[in-house]
């Protein structure tokens, strides 16, 4: 049984399994390049097991931490890339859709840089929206090792769920600085 005291003071100090499960995207990352077939397949369900699980362990147990919520994304985005630069890389996917297929990354990084300059601070929980679009950038890569055919359908589809996205996080961030 988990001590919720221990458990608490743990995570306050950023130590916890959820942010382990976040932090365990980095090496997935750098595997990625050079697993292939059905090794390649299991990094990314690994990737991606770790992305679903890590949040909701996180809620559950109470042990959300400022540090958990900076590195689930930058881990995700970190895996996304590698993945995806990997499949241009190889001629999997166009290189035209790679900027594409990070439309909601990239936008949300260049979002937080132009707060960040201004001095302001903002703490954007996770969105639906934005949650959708990491769904879909891991099962696009699923379906693009399994029909690398489809990568541009992938990729617009991805980028409409990644503009939608991008407005939802430009709505929130609207409401909180308001």
């Amino acid at each position: 049984m988990v001590d919720p005291e221990r458990e608490s003071s743990v995570a306050r100090r950023g130590f916890s399994v959820a942010n382990l499960l976040s932090a365990f995207r980095f090496p997935l990352a750098v595997l990625f390049p050079f697993t292939g077939g059905g090794g390649r397949v299991a990094v990314l369900v690994a990737a991606a097991a770790s992305d679903l699980i890590d949040g909701r362990l996180a809620r559950r147990t109470g042990t959300v931490t400022r540090l958990g919520e900076v590195l689930d994304p930058i881990a995700d985005k970190t895996f996304m890339l590698s993945a995806l630069a990997t499949l241009a890389v190889e001629g999997i996917l166009p290189w035209w859709t790679l900027p594409v297929l990070l439309t909601r990354d990239i936008g949300v990084a260049i979002g937080a840089l132009i707060l960040a300059l201004q001095g302001t601070r903002v703490r954007m929980p996770a969105r639906r929206a934005g949650k959708l679009v990491t769904l879909l950038q891991f099962a696009g890569i699923g379906v693009m090792l399994a029909r690398p055919e489809t990568a541009s359908c992938v990729a617009v589809l991805t980028a409409a769920a990644g503009m939608y996205a991008l407005k939802d996080y430009a709505r929130a961030v609207r409401r909180t600085v308001a």
